[in-house]
């Protein structure tokens, strides 16, 4: 086989890491952040700027106890120096998502070959779920970097005979799995310890517990974790509570947070997520490189399968389910898929079964473009809901990705292996950058445009007002809290616990007294059906000043 092994490690990553960045670099900034998820991880780095307390988190000035901060303190250094503008806001997990790639590459070069290694970091970037998280600033791509480092770093402790540098990678996995713990709770212990636990008990490998550095490793895990969650503990005697209680055992076991879906929905969700990349049975299947046994290639098989099916069977045991939890497995799918691509590439495949694949992909690409255009028309609510989404999609928006997918089927008639897989990738990168620039028309949820508006004319004495709703986005572009008139929604814990947000987390006949008394502006963000039935007291009658999408901004009238 043809790879070309002997080209140095660290020029591939430089080469990589300016490739996959400079392409997830591109259009970061065109569209507004996506509500609620993202505004709310841009909203609480804010709030620690804005408090100077980077130990509680907040949002809106609530405390917020959901998550540990890792992710907050990363993005909350980067707008310290750029600013909460969406690029910036962007910028760490780009950063994040072209590390998971350069991981993907490296274990996959581990495992198969540089070849191998190379695609696989090409099939992350590319694929739909790989490219469309590296575009929200969301938990969900850290996490999933720390989890896949974590057991990526046990994988090549395996993989070498120097005792120094086996104790390193043992060292690292600690490290790795505290930052995955700082990110997202306990998850960074529980999948790197299920995949790595099970395989060292199918294969009889008790002996790693006694070369993994446990003592060692332990307590660099606690110095990294435990003065946090120590300090917040000491600060706030309600945290440790609901924080593992019920943010880890209630939400995993309970339909609480209704994010129910069925058990094969991240089955369903893997396998759009990987397009233009279609699995297919040729799986796990690879070549024997220099120096590995038998037992060996047997033993990286298996964990491969363990690292993708016991974290895909947690995920779906879960009642709590959400489009990017399965992202953890994402990284040892595409080494498997890198190299099954590079046994078509050098002939070991034969060509035939990267064609069906090849025109899988098209035919499934196909059929969801065209359901944008023709689902909107079909009568019902199906159609009503669709078009909601898909109303302002066109076909000439859509005619790139139609040509990479044309330009696909011909390579699967004419051109041989490498062309085609080549084509492939260049359909991922058109449909991820045409989606990109589509997104930025199709977002009526946001609250920018108003916020903007606003912005003009606000003087800091001024009310603003979130009323019957919140939009997490709304402190972002105001860059100030507002007050929040008949909702708690995830807020309610630190609004039960924390008397002084009663100050602005208000009830509406408190809105209405306030608006009344004030001497100033009020602004008052709403819900074009709930304005419908608004009362109108006698000293604050509202009218509207602005709409978007389904958003209306009123102003108190002045006498």
């Amino acid at each position: 086989m043809v790879s070309n092994e002997h080209i140095p490690f660290r020029r591939d990553l430089l080469l990589l890491f300016a490739a996959i960045g400079i392409f997830l670099c591109i259009g970061l900034g065109a569209r507004p952040y996506l509500t609620p998820s993202e505004a709310r991880y841009i909203e609480l780095p804010r709030q620690m700027l804005a408090t100077g307390d980077w130990l509680t988190p907040r949002i809106n000035g609530v405390p917020y106890f959901e998550k540990p901060p890792l992710f907050y303190w990363m993005q909350a250094a980067v707008m310290a120096l750029f600013g909460p503008e969406e690029f910036a806001g962007r910028i760490v997990t780009v950063l994040l998502s072209t590390l998971t790639c350069l991981l993907t590459y490296a274990m996959g070069r581990l495992l198969y070959g540089r070849l191998s290694g190379l695609l696989a970091a090409s099939v992350l970037a590319t694929s739909l779920m790989g490219y469309g998280l590296s575009r929200v600033a969301t938990l969900d791509v850290p996490v999933s970097l720390f989890i896949n480092a974590c057991i990526a770093c046990f994988l090549a402790a395996q993989h070498t005979e120097s005792v120094s540098l086996k104790r390193t990678f043992y060292l690292l996995m600690y490290v790795a799995s505290a930052l995955a713990m700082m990110t997202k709770g306990l998850i960074g212990i529980v999948i790197p310890g299920m995949v790595i636990g099970a395989w060292i008990a199918t294969g009889n490998r008790w002996h790693i517990l006694k070369e993994a550095q446990l003592i060692k490793g332990s307590i660099i895990f606690l110095a990294i974790t435990a003065p946090w969650h120590v300090l917040m503990a000491r600060a706030h005697p309600d945290f440790l509570n609901f924080y593992f209680i019920h943010e880890h055992f209630t939400r995993f076991l309970t339909d609480e947070h209704k994010r129910t879906a069925p058990w094969w929905f991240f089955i369903a969700v893997t396998w759009v997520g990987l397009l233009p990349w279609v699995l297919s049975p040729h799986l796990l299947r690879g070549p024997v490189l220099m120096g590995q046994t038998p037992q060996q290639v047997r033993g990286d098989r298996l964990f491969l399968l363990l690292w993708i099916v016991l974290p895909l069977l947690f995920f779906s045991s879960s009642h709590s389910k959400l489009l990017p939890y399965i992202f953890p497995i994402f990284l040892p799918l595409c080494i498997v898929i890198g190299n099954k691509l590079a046994l078509f590439w050098n002939n070991i495949l034969p060509m035939k079964s990267l064609r069906i694949d090849a025109w899988l992909a098209i035919a499934v690409f196909t059929l969801l473009l065209l359901a944008t255009q023709l689902l909107p028309v079909m009568p019902g609510k199906l159609g009503q809901k669709v078009s909601m989404v898909t109303s302002n999609i066109s076909w000439v928006s859509l005619l790139p990705i139609f040509i990479s997918l044309a330009w696909v089927a011909f390579c699967s008639v004419r051109a041989e292996a490498p062309r085609l897989i080549l084509s492939l990738m260049g359909v991922g990168i058109v449909t991820g950058i045409s989606s990109n620039y589509i997104a930025a028309s199709l977002d009526t949820a946001t609250i920018k445009p108003l916020a903007s508006l606003l912005s003009e004319q606000l003087q800091p004495d001024d009310m603003v007002v979130a009323y019957g709703s919140y939009w997490q986005d709304l402190p972002v572009y105001l860059n100030r809290n507002v007050t929040v008139a008949g909702w708690t929604g995830e807020l309610s814990f630190g609004f039960e616990h924390y008397p002084e947000t009663h100050d602005w987390m208000i009830a509406t006949d408190e809105f209405w007294q306030r608006c009344s008394a004030s001497p100033h502006n009020v602004y008052v963000f709403i819900h074009d059906d709930t304005a419908q039935n608004l009362p109108a007291p006698e000293h604050c009658h509202l009218h509207i000043i602005g709409q978007y999408g389904k958003t209306l901004l009123m102003e108190k009238e002045l006498p």
